[in-house]
This record gives C-alpha cells, sequence and structure tokens, in this order.
C-alpha cells in the first residue's frame, strides 16, 4: 500500500502504521548503512584485479559518498519531528537511497564477477546473500524499499552468469532464482508479519482508550450519583429530623390511650425512613474512603449477644427462631464493623425467611475464624449470587416494596467486608436456605497487646439544669429541638446563624455547658466556624456535637477534618439525648481531673 496524503492526514490505525514505517526504515538507516560501506571495500578488496581496480576504486568511492550521504541526511530528519506534512516525502527518501544502493550494487557485481574463476563468482555470491540477507530485515516495513534493493543486487547475479557465461553459469543462475523467490516470499511474510503487529498495537491502544473512557464515564456517573443523593437526601433529612425530634417530643405528653398505637405506627414509619438514611449514608461513606477499620481484639460473643438482643424480638413477631451459637474464640477485627455486617445479615435473613431459624454463629480454622449466618428462607439462584451484592437490588421485591429496604444491605456488607480485607463467601440454594460467612484472622495472629472490648457502662448524669445552644438555620428544626430539649430539664438558646447565636450569647451569665450546631449553615457558613466562634468567646473548649444531612464525599472529608464528633440526620430524640449525656459526662471527668490536679 503506497500511503496519500489523504491517507496520512487521516486519523486512523493506517495513518499511525505508515508513522511507524517510516521511524523503523530511519532507524535501521545508520547502522545497515554502515554495514554496506564496510561490506563493499571488503568485496572489493577481496575481488580486485589489474584489470578492475580503477573502476573498482571508483564504484567504492560513489558508494562510500551515497551512504554517507544518507547518514548524514537521516541524522537530520530525526531532528524534525514526524508529520502528516513530511511523512510522504521521508518514505521516498527511504526507498530512493536504497534503491540507488541496489542498482550499485548490481554495477559492482558485474565488475567483480570474473568468468572461469568459481571461488571468485562464490566470494561475491556470499557478500551478495550476505547483504540482501540483511537487508530483508532492515527494510521489511516497507516492500516497495525492500525490493527495489534486493532485485537489482541479488538479480545481477543471474545477469552475471547470462552476460559472463560459463560452464557454472546455469548452476548459479537456477539456484540465485531459487534464493530470489525463497527471500522475496520471507521478506513479504516478514512485512505482513511487522505491519499486522503495529496494527494490534494501535488496536490494544484505542481499546485501553476505549476502557479508560468507559471507566471515567462510570466514575462521572458515580460521582453524579453521589451529588444527586447528596442533595437530594440533605433536603429530605432536615424535615425528617425535625420530625423526630418532634415525635420524640410527643412521647413524652400525656395523649388518650386511644391514640398511643397512632403514635407508635407513626414512630415505626419515621424509624424505617431513618433505616434507608443510614443505608445510603453508609454507602457514601464507604464510597468516600472515610471508614477506617480501628482493629483491636475482643470476644465474638459479645457481638453476637447484641446483633441477638437487637433482633430477637422481630424474629419472634415473625414465629422465627434466632438462636446464637456459642463460640468463646477472641477476633482480631474492628467490632463495630463486624456488627454492622453482622446486623446487615441477620436483617436479611429474618427479611427473607418466612419459616424456620437463624443461626449465628462460627467456625474455626487454622489461623482465622469464619462467623456467619445461616437461615432456612428462600434461598437464592446461583444467578442471583453476583448481583444481589449490588446496590438496590433486592431479591424477591419486583414491586419494589420499600417496607422491605432499599437494597443496599449487600452492598454495604460488601464494601464493609473489603474493607476488613475479610473473605466474603456465599452458599444458598432455592428453597433450602442461605449461609453467608466472613473470614477473620483469630487474635493468636495478633502481635498487639489483647485490649478485650467491654460494653461500656451507662453514664448516670442526666440533663436537669444544662445550658445548651442549637444553631441551625431552619426553624422548624429550632423549635423542635427546643421543645425536646426543655422536656429534659435543659435551658435552650437557639440561633439561626454564628452571628445570632453570638449576639445572644453576649448577655449569657455562663459558659454553655454544649453546643449543637448543624454544619451546613447560609452564606457558606459551617458549623466547624461556629463552633469555634463560640468557644472563642468564652475561652472554653465547650463540648460540641455537628449535625449533618449531607452524604457527599466532599463534605465527609472535612467532617472528619474537624474532629468534632458528629451525628447525622435524621436522628431519633435518643441518639441525640444519648450524646448529649456523652458530651457532659466526659466534661465533667475533665473538670474533676482539673480539680484534682
Amino acid at each position: 500500500m503506497h500511503p496519500t496524503p489523504a491517507l496520512i492526514n487521516d486519523k486512523s490505525n493506517a495513518a499511525k502504521v505508515v508513522m511507524d514505517q517510516v521511524r523503523a526504515m530511519e532507524g535501521a538507516s545508520v547502522g545497515s548503512r554502515l554495514a554496506t560501506i564496510s561490506m563493499g571495500m571488503i568485496a572489493s578488496w577481496l575481488t580486485h584485479t589489474e584489470t578492475n581496480q580503477n573502476p573498482l576504486i571508483v564504484w567504492q568511492l560513489c558508494q562510500i559518498v551515497l551512504n554517507l550521504t544518507a547518514i548524514w541526511t537521516t541524522l537530520q530528519l530525526r531532528q524534525v519531528p514526524l508529520s502528516a506534512e513530511n511523512v510522504i516525502g521521508r518514505l521516498r527518501r527511504s526507498t530512493l537511497i536504497p534503491t540507488c544502493n541496489g542498482l550499485l550494487w548490481s554495477v559492482g557485481i558485474m565488475l567483480m564477477w570474473a568468468t572461469g574463476n568459481l571461488e571468485q563468482q562464490l566470494l561475491v555470491i556470499f557478500f551478495i546473500v550476505g547483504i540482501s540477507t540483511g537487508s530483508l530485515n532492515t527494510l521489511k516495513a516497507y516492500l516497495p524499499a525492500l525490493f527495489l534493493f534486493f532485485i537489482p543486487c541479488v538479480g545481477s547475479v543471474v545477469l552475471a552468469t547470462i552476460c559472463f557465461h560459463d560452464q557454472n553459469s546455469l548452476i548459479i543462475a537456477l539456484a540465485t532464482t531459487v534464493y530470489i523467490i525463497w527471500s522475496s516470499g520471507y521478506g513479504i511474510t516478514a512485512h505482513r508479519e511487522l505491519i499486522n503487529a503495529m496494527y494490534k498495537h494501535y488496536e490494544t491502544v484505542d481499546l485501553a482508550n476505549k476502557l479508560q473512557e468507559q471507566i471515567e464515564i462510570a466514575e462521572a456517573a458515580t460521582q453524579a450519583k453521589s451529588r444527586f443523593l447528596a442533595a437530594a437526601s440533605h433536603d429530605m433529612r432536615q424535615p425528617m429530623h425535625a420530625l423526630n425530634l418532634y415525635l420524640g417530643a410527643l412521647a413524652n405528653f400525656d395523649i388518650p390511650s386511644t391514640a398511643r398505637p397512632v403514635l407508635t405506627m407513626v414512630k415505626e414509619c419515621a424509624q424505617t425512613m431513618d433505616e434507608m438514611f443510614s443505608a445510603l449514608l453508609d454507602i457514601s461513606q464507604l464510597d468516600a474512603s472515610i471508614l477506617q477499620p480501628s482493629l483491636r481484639i475482643f470476644s465474638i460473643t459479645s457481638v453476637f449477644n447484641k446483633v441477638h438482643l437487637e433482633f430477637s424480638q422481630q424474629a419472634l413477631a415473625k414465629g422465627l427462631s434466632l438462636r446464637v451459637a456459642p463460640c468463646s474464640a477472641m477476633i482480631f477485627s474492628d467490632p463495630e464493623l463486624v456488627e454492622n455486617i453482622l446486623r446487615n445479615l441477620v436483617s436479611n435473613a429474618i427479611r427473607y425467611t418466612k419459616s424456620g431459624k437463624i443461626l449465628i454463629g462460627c467456625r474455626r480454622t487454622d489461623h482465622s475464624i469464619r462467623i456467619g449466618v445461616y437461615d432456612t428462607g428462600i434461598g437464592i439462584a446461583p444467578a442471583q449470587q453476583t448481583t444481589i451484592f449490588e446496590e438496590f437490588y433486592q431479591v424477591a421485591n419486583r414491586e419494589r416494596n420499600r417496607s422491605q429496604g432499599l437494597g443496599l444491605g449487600l452492598a454495604i456488607v460488601q464494601r464493609q467486608a473489603r474493607l476488613l480485607q475479610a473473605p466474603l463467601s456465599i452458599r444458598s440454594e432455592i428453597g433450602r436456605g442461605s449461609q453467608f460467612e466472613i473470614e477473620l484472622p483469630r487474635s493468636l495472629l495478633a502481635s498487639a497487646p489483647v485490649s478485650v472490648e467491654h460494653e461500656p457502662q451507662r453514664d448516670p448524669h442526666n440533663l436537669n439544669g444544662a445550658l445548651i445552644v442549637i444553631v441551625d438555620d431552619e426553624t422548624i428544626i429550632l423549635n423542635a429541638a427546643r421543645l425536646l430539649l426543655e422536656q429534659w430539664g435543659c435551658s435552650v438558646i437557639t440561633a439561626n446563624s454564628g452571628p445570632e447565636a453570638l449576639s445572644i450569647l453576649a448577655t449569657a451569665t455562663r459558659v454553655p455547658d454544649a453546643i449543637i450546631c448543624d454544619h451546613r449553615l447560609r452564606f457558606d457558613e459551617t458549623g466547624v466556624q461556629v463552633i469555634a466562634a463560640v468557644r472563642n468567646e468564652f475561652c472554653s473548649d465547650i463540648p460540641a456535637v455537628l449535625i449533618t444531612g449531607d452524604t457527599s464525599p466532599e463534605q465527609f472529608k472535612t467532617i472528619t477534618a474537624a474532629g468534632l464528633p458528629v451525628l447525622h440526620k435524621p436522628l431519633q430524640s435518643q441518639t441525640l439525648q444519648a450524646m448529649l449525656l456523652k458530651l457532659l459526662a466526659r466534661e465533667n471527668s475533665q473538670g474533676e481531673q482539673q480539680l484534682a490536679g
């Protein structure tokens, strides 16, 4: 294929291959030219006689000039970038030099050929075979250049046998013809293999580029999904958060007994929505690489008991037997992540088990413990055993009944297992239940000192008389929080912004006991800034907690870097109460230590 300007200007792989052909031809040019000069000098010296000496000298000078010129031109061209504008000219130049060399060698062979002298004839053939064989490798990138050198160079041997006929001419002519045919076939094959390799290289590059594009598209889609979830869930969490606070306050009122079941049902609906938001939050945190495992040694039984206590009533209400198999093993892992994995697995087992039992247990291996949840539920078909770990996928929930959750439980389990570097496995059969297991290292593998987890004791401190500052740009949330905290015996200061809070606190007669602040306020103000300003105003490290409805990875990283405790909207009233008790208990403990000092 002879390249055309239209082909060179094209951005296809064919144009790229033509440029590679030029690079291959020019890359071998200097070495092959020096070899040609050396072979010519040796050949002319070995075959010179009194009759051909002067012509051979002239021939040798022509060859030296031609090849040195080719070398100099090549070195100059290598400093010029190869482009669509100059590639055709450089390819033609790469063809012209071998053509001139082939013709020059054909003249040299006629000068060196000695009629009737078989020894000298074989010596000439030896040099020609060496030079022509080398050309099969150095010029195979472009067939016109190869044959315009090879055919005149080797064909001149046949021409010499015809012009200077003797007793060996026929044999030499036939042998040379066979060599030409074989070498031509070899050259064509080598050329095709080289060109095919070039095309495959660019096809591989194209495929890699397409894969990279798909990866970038997928990453962009994931980021768009995260941004959508962050924006949508933040706006939905606000009223949900206020609703939870009002429900918490309403439970403390004396309402008619006939209304109690309605309140209970409303709280259950709110709890379901909380679980959905929590699942979205977990996914966002895991995707943002915010969560990092805190590895330590703990008793697996303590985790089993927590999960059993949480779900026993739920299983009983559905007529299921939820049992924990005794296990005395000590695990080296993150107890909170392990507990969360088991909670999701047990919740799934209860959801998809109509009758029978659910077992939480463990199996020992040489260096690890396989803990798992085993049920007698509906089972999972082999074709679904990989797709169940995809986000929003649910087995046997085609009607998308949201009372069965969002379908994020197993997606969270898989991400948390990866975070712990704990292999996750599933064995299941339709109608015969499922077995989910994760493999964790036993404590005997840990080099860290043993530090067994214990349940924290409930702090007896109450909130009576505590002065709490609440900052949120949503009035409905401020009103709900004030009502709830006042029922707990707190004095409450509410504000929509940091400056408003500082203005109100300017008349305060005491240092606030705690600050509750929304993270994202109006006019780009953040809860971190508000808390820092209040603390600076009183020159005191006032206990504080951030409340946020954000789920975006960027916000997670910002909040985590602040080093403040964080609660995520929507939250239950008891969760907020427990956090305030924890903050005030910590403050009292620090005050006692300072007095003792």
